[in-house]
């Protein structure tokens, strides 16, 4: 079917469906393939709000939720967002991240490794938090192997050690409220130093240790979380108790510490209040929207309850990031279209009922619109290196010419076959900071906005003070159950894997990695077949044998097709009541031989 077809039969199904079921039966499912073409990345905003549906899903709500709703919590926005300064002397404390593999997370990093070289050498030390012992941990100065599980105990002593000697004063004296501090001060009695060292499986002097480190970073603190903690049971109380810390440091909106970026095209405007919870679609009334999103785990409801009945998956593969997914699988075939944008074949487009092939990564234009995680402060353009090759399309003119057909605009091409990526991208500067042409000029060289430092807690906050201690937050603390007991799941990213998109290598085996001695004990051995079971499903794995792994914990990359984590987790059970995030990583699991 050529693209005037196909266009036309969308337009056909899109339009029953908007007027048999209402505008929010039509859904759009954003995720990483595409979160970085930022022309289509616009469109997918601007077609949803043209559509007039609510039903707007994003990968955030499969991995990093926690993040947003404690800056918005904090700090009264949700795409707040602290960002490390390679090269200060200060200390870099990363919680189940590995941004080696991953190239940041929180503060994204082009060479990474190169970052933090250049970090230890002008004087910056590095620790590691986490079970594995990561590509990061070995670039580290310290890597503490904790239990998985016990991030929270451990940072929360650490804040209490600080509040009881060693926190700005100056800092919670001008931008917190007293109650606040003294409720936080409450809330973390019971996390003693030795709670902290039982929980983790570390030494007392070493738990010591990092309280002296962090105490000694006053105004030089940097600090961020990864999936392995976003993932967790209590994710949402590490994110936080990482935002504690930067604050009792003094080392927010600071040079030398994290700053924030004011932003280019996404420009941050003050709040005029903390936003409250909003509810989630009437198939989860248990559920709450996360920045304006349905969570993902609500998919497949809305799917089955008749309530959405089309849906654009905009690069993403929902099956290999979301729990359950022969669930999933057998609500897309309930669906009246299934429409798929991608640069790559994989099982969505199998499924598909629409496959509609988009420009790749150098066959576009596109302006660097993660400018809220970068540790550049600035913009930067580039035009397609290559022309489009078959029948693939820029996502914009796809959008726009759907839309076309059913009588709605997208704005800033209402004509779609009149404007190309270059002119749509260069409107969206044409309010910001920056002149649109000298950005475009520049091209991949960018051009720089000196960064700012003071400008959140003056001009941003509500009454100039940081929300330190959230009365659901608190709640939360209170009811924290530490880490479990026995073998658990912690997720990990590889080297040649986008999600689920393998990029070189031979990666058809799901692999599962443990300590020698619990494969030992499992009577498993490096190479074997085995079966992981959670309580809410199994998977078959490849073992491998890892010593760089804490014993009790069993690491898997998530992605492999019939053999992602999506398996093990639940979509409905313990699913997080603030974040709406399924429960993914320090998941207890059992691991039995399938090979002698």
């Amino acid at each position: 079917m050529e693209w005037e077809d196909t266009l036309n039969d969308l337009a056909t199904i899109l339009g029953s469906v908007r007027i048999e079921s209402g505008h929010d039966a039509v859904g759009l499912y954003l995720a990483t393939g595409l979160a970085y073409d930022s022309a289509g990345q616009v469109a997918c905003g601007l077609t949803m709000a043209a559509l007039g549906s609510s039903s707007f899903y994003t990968a955030a709500t499969v991995d990093n939720a926690p993040v947003l709703v404690v800056a918005e919590q904090v700090a009264g926005n949700a795409m707040m967002n602290p960002v490390w300064e390679p090269g200060n002397e200060g200390l870099l404390i990363v919680v189940g991240s590995n941004p080696v593999i991953s190239h940041g997370y929180g503060t994204t990093l082009a060479d990474p490794v190169r970052r933090l070289r250049d970090h230890r050498e002008a004087g910056g030390r590095i620790i590691v938090i986490d079970p594995r012992r990561t590509e990061t941990a070995a670039h580290a100065d310290v890597h503490l192997p904790v239990r998985p599980g016990s991030d929270v105990i451990l940072l929360a002593a650490v804040a209490r050690e600080l509040l009881a000697d060693g926190a700005d004063t100056a800092e919670l004296a001008g931008h917190c409220a007293a109650e606040e501090v003294e409720a936080l001060r409450e809330a973390l009695t019971p996390f003693t130093l030795d709670a902290a060292a039982i929980a983790t499986g570390l030494s007392r002097d070493t738990v010591d240790a990092l309280v002296a480190d962090i105490g000694g970073s006053s105004g030089r603190l940097a600090m961020f979380c990864g999936t392995g903690t976003t993932m967790a049971r209590d994710g949402v109380l590490v994110e936080w108790l990482r935002w504690v810390l930067l604050i009792l440091t003094g080392s927010l909106d600071v040079k030398g510490g994290m700053r924030f970026n004011r932003g280019v095209v996404t420009i941050q405007r003050p709040p005029r209040s903390i936003p409250s919870p909003q509810p989630g679609p009437p198939s989860r009334p248990d559920l709450l929207r996360v920045a304006g999103q349905i969570p993902a785990v609500a998919m497949v409801d809305e799917i089955e309850s008749g309530r959405l009945r089309a849906l654009i998956v905009a690069g993403g593969n929902p099956l290999s990031a979301f729990p359950e997914p022969d669930r999933l699988r057998a609500a897309f075939a309930l669906l009246d279209a299934l429409i798929v944008l991608d640069v790559a074949e994989g099982e969505m487009t199998e499924l598909a009922t629409h496959v509609l092939p988009v420009t790749a990564q150098l066959e576009r234009a596109d302006l660097t619109l993660a400018e809220q995680v970068s540790f550049r402060s600035g913009m930067q353009y580039t035009d397609p290196v290559v022309e489009a090759s078959g029948l693939r399309r820029p996502v914009l003119w796809i959008l726009a010419s759907v839309l076309g057909r059913l009588g709605l605009e997208l704005p800033g091409a209402i004509d779609p076959d009149a404007i190309d990526d270059r002119t749509f991208l260069a409107g969206l500067l044409a309010h910001g900071p920056l002149d649109a042409g000298d950005v475009l000029e520049a091209g991949a060289h960018g051009v720089e906005l000196p960064p700012t430092y003071g400008w959140v807690r003056e001009e941003f906050l509500l009454d100039r003070q940081w929300r330190i201690a959230p009365q659901v937050f608190l709640d939360r603390l209170g009811r924290h159950r530490g880490p479990e007991a026995g073998l658990v799941l912690v997720p990990r990213r590889e080297n040649a894997w986008s999600n689920s998109i393998l990029v070189a290598g031979d990666g058809a085996e799901a692999v599962a990695h443990l300590h020698p001695e619990d494969a030992l004990a499992a009577g498993i051995h490096d190479g074997g077949w085995a079966a992981v079971t959670s309580a809410h499903g199994s998977m078959v794995v490849v073992v491998r044998v890892d010593a760089g792994l804490r014993v009790g914990t069993v690491s898997v990359t998530h992605g492999h097709r019939g053999a992602s984590p999506g398996l093990l987790v639940s979509g409905s059970t313990d699913v997080d009541p603030i974040t709406a995030m399924p429960w993914a990583s320090g998941l207890p699991i059992i691991l039995r031989p399938l090979s002698g």
